[in-house]
């Protein structure tokens, strides 16, 4: 790996310089959409990280007790943000309404199988998790299984495999496929390898092909090289990953993240992402902070000059702080948890009008044997729509959408237990199909919604026994079906959503406009486990930067 390239010092007044704070008729606070993109480019890129900036900034912060520090909710960015804190001496204390820490980096036990919430494939190793766990000290507890293959693809025209840390293999693999797309294909993949290493070089601010990709859609990029509709759903395929089809997803996004599955390869927490989790929450103890579990933040208390004095639960009682990072959905925090007359309407305003990320719709199966013939770790089977559908779900019938398999047990051995198996089939969904149950879910009156989600997984089992693995629905020995409206219940997440909001929409700032409030999910930073995780360091870095006095940093 390089070495860092830019100092963070050096790092942080490039951005501000850059940001520009969009004051439209609301008020509102983020980043243009310029900035946006190359925010997104130089935090992408752990070689232009120093990562010794904020020790130091820490260590400039006299008496840190007396900044107490309150973190509502415990996904991966209040993990991060808490166990930097902590780390750093001050007193942090984390309110979870969940029994586990983690929000989406969890796993749960049906019988004698143990199912990942959410995980499928990550980019840790040698990338920003990595630098970032390294930093915390707590990598050395963690391990990464590789994936097999970068995806294997199919449809009812085609069948093809996709090897991994390999974009040369990619570009051979669809050219055999595709020959009369092989000039188109390899423009492609060589442009999305020069984003990539434009960033580990630190280039990111002055690469043409980045100031080229930041303009366009990823439906765009792809028309300038390739026609055909076959070899556009190859070279899309990791759209869903990120909740937008090409005709909305940025291209230099795309090319940012996917870049660095096609060049680093597809990673996995060993042996489940809660051991992510648990291995964050730890670090957070080991330094003296507190986590709470089974607790639901109520409200966040202010004096009458609006300023912070701490936070209070489900139960009453009353959490002394200086400062509270908001982990949970901004949409509950401009709701309940802060006062109307302490929230500028202005920021409450745009809060509630910003979209929503998709949600997902997952079959969770323990199968009571190994699947055999099968080597691949995911695998994409298409919609019956075909390759027109440009939406990420079948809108008329989820049940015909496109889905993602994976089957766990092909990416280490011992994921199951022994003559056992362990698989999930996915695909997004919206929430407005489940609003219809949504009052008699949450009144536990659930027949009518329990066999549309039954019918559903029926159906996706089905096409997966005629495409993939006879006699499938034979071999389930444990079965669990999650909704948007499962996501509701156990995270809280406005509409199911699965990335916070929409992701094509600019990241919110970490401090918000009510002093001592900060932001540091996927709500505020984007969705997915690396962004989530950027969010929690620089939110940490903020509040030091604020604690010392750094009111314009």
């Amino acid at each position: 790996m390089k070495s860092s390239v830019l100092s963070e010092r050096l790092i942080e007044k490039e951005k501000d310089r850059q940001t520009v704070k969009n004051q439209d008729t609301q008020g509102d606070r983020h980043m243009d959409r310029r900035t946006f993109f190359k925010t997104l480019a130089l935090a992408s890129s752990a070689a232009l990280v120093d990562w010794t900036g904020m020790g130091a900034l820490a260590d400039s912060v006299e008496n840190k007790a007396d900044f107490p520090v309150v973190i509502i909710g415990s996904g991966l960015g209040g993990l991060v943000c808490g166990a930097y804190l902590s780390r750093f001496g001050f007193d942090v204390t984390m309110l979870e309404q969940h029994g586990i820490p983690g929000g989406y980096a969890t796993a749960f036990d049906r019988g004698d199988f143990t199912f990942d919430v959410s995980l499928h494939a990550t980019v840790a190793e040698h990338a920003m998790p990595q630098m970032i766990l390294e930093d915390l000290g707590l990598w050395k507890h963690l391990d990464v299984a590789y994936t097999p293959e970068l995806r294997r693809i199919i449809t009812d025209r085609f069948d093809i495999t996709l090897p991994a840390k390999d974009p040369e293999g990619v570009k051979a693999r669809l050219s055999k496929q595709f020959p009369h797309e092989k000039k188109g294909v390899h423009g492609f993949y060589t442009q999305m390898e020069q984003v990539i290493s434009a960033l580990w070089g630190g280039e990111a601010l002055q690469s043409d092909i980045m100031g080229k990709l930041e303009n366009m859609s990823l439906a765009q990029w792809m028309g300038q090289h390739v026609s055909d509709p076959d070899v556009k759903t190859c070279m899309a395929v990791f759209s869903g990953y990120y909740g937008l089809p090409p005709e909305e997803l940025n291209a230099l996004f795309y090319a940012i993240a996917t870049g660095e599955y096609l060049v680093h390869g597809g990673q996995y927490y060993k042996a489940r992402s809660q051991d992510l989790s648990n291995t964050l929450a730890q670090g957070i103890r080991n330094c003296n902070g507190r986590i709470h579990y089974n607790t639901r933040a109520e409200q966040i208390l202010f004096t009458q000059e609006k300023t912070i004095t701490g936070v209070t639960d489900h139960k009453g009682t009353v959490y002394p702080a200086r400062a509270v990072i908001a982990n949970c959905p901004v949409p509950a925090l401009v709701n309940t948890l802060v006062p109307p007359s302490v929230m500028p309407a202005s920021f409450a305003a745009q809060a509630r009008q910003r979209r929503p990320s998709l949600s997902s719709f997952v079959l969770w199966l323990g199968l009571n044997q190994p699947v055999p013939g099968i080597h691949d770790y995911e695998i994409d089977l298409a919609g019956t729509a075909g390759p027109s559908e440009n939406n990420l779900f079948n809108k008329a019938d989820l049940a015909e959408s496109g889905i993602g398999i994976t089957l766990y047990d092909n990416l280490f051995q011992g994921y199951s237990v022994e003559g056992k198996a362990t698989m999930t089939i996915i695909c997004l969904s919206d929430y407005a199909r489940w609003q219809t149950f949504e009052t008699d879910y949450f009144n536990n009156e659930k027949q009518a919604y329990n066999r549309e989600k039954e019918r559903i997984a029926s159906r996706f089992i089905q096409r997966v026994e005629k495409a993939l693995i006879p006699g499938l629905s034979g071999m389930i020995e444990e079965m669990e079906i999650g909704t948007p409206l499962t996501n509701v219940f156990y995270t809280g997440n406005t509409g199911g959503a699965i990335y916070g909001y929409d992701r094509n929409l600019p990241h919110l700032e970490s401090r918000t406009p009510v002093k001592g409030l900060y932001l540091a999910s996927a709500w505020s930073h984007g969705g997915g486990y690396t962004p989530v995780m950027m969010g929690g360091r620089q939110t940490a870095r903020q509040v030091i930067k604020d604690f010392r006095g750094d009111e314009t940093a």
